[in-house]
């Protein structure tokens, strides 16, 4: 292989990496988000005479089917100061329904590729790994921290995060797939789909209230996340 398409294996390698770190922390941020933005929407809804509790009585249903997921897509301009009807809100609260498969998921001749010459990886790392087959005079550190490699590994590899198998076997001097254009090509398209996930972490509330940095800019998204719930323009 030349050395360019190498460089653009590596390249695609580490874009891959980015993303999955990159929706890692996303998540951690709206989950760590969550209590303050609870916090300020109460206080808000006090402050504004807003009967939160009443609210959630009347509008029970309406919360049960829509409080799964919260997404904002504001696309008003600045010049637009409340919401006329559902159709111009600026936020969508979304279903975590998943969607109904209508046919069996055939993978493409790549993912097959990848699959197998990751399986085969994944064998070779539970070799030195697996608690089986450690070497009994190993150092008892050392044996805890291969037991936990591989702990780690094994969900990976379930999870299809075959960039954290490439990194451990060049840690353990394990040889590695060589079929790197494929690799590439999944790995192009794997960061697409984790971008995409990203994105849609992003517009969550709790994100979002994260992302705020003034008092105005939080009672903005608190009162959008109001708005979509229960339809009341504060």
């Amino acid at each position: 292989m030349s050395v360019t398409r190498k460089l653009k294996w590596k390249r695609t390698l580490a874009t891959l990496r980015f993303c999955y770190e990159e929706l890692e922390y996303i998540k951690e941020t709206a989950i760590a988000s969550a209590p303050e933005f609870e916090t300020h929407y109460r206080r808000f809804c006090a402050e504004n005479n807003i009967n939160v509790h009443e609210l959630d009585k009347q509008n029970k249903q309406r919360i049960d089917e829509l409080y799964g997921r919260h997404e904002i897509t504001d696309n008003r301009t600045e010049n637009e100061t409340h919401v006329d009807d559902a159709g111009d809100t600026s936020i969508i609260i979304h279903n975590k329904k998943p969607l109904e498969d209508n046919g069996e998921y055939q993978m493409t001749t790549d993912e097959i590729a990848i699959h197998e010459a990751f399986s085969k990886l994944f064998k070779k790392i539970a070799l030195k790994l697996h608690p089986d087959r450690l070497n009994k005079n190993l150092p008892e550190d050392e044996t805890k921290s291969r037991i936990n490699m591989f702990q780690k590994v094994n969900q990976a590899f379930e999870d299809k995060k075959y960039y954290f198998l490439l990194d451990v076997a060049e840690r353990y001097d394990i040889s590695t797939p060589r079929n790197y254009e494929q690799q590439a090509r999944w790995m192009k398209r794997e960061a697409d789909k984790i971008a995409h996930q990203i994105q849609k972490e992003k517009n969550t509330y709790n994100y979002g209230f994260s992302e705020c940095e003034t008092s105005e800019q939080k009672d903005a998204l608190i009162r959008k996340f109001i708005f979509q719930l229960f339809r009341v323009v504060v």
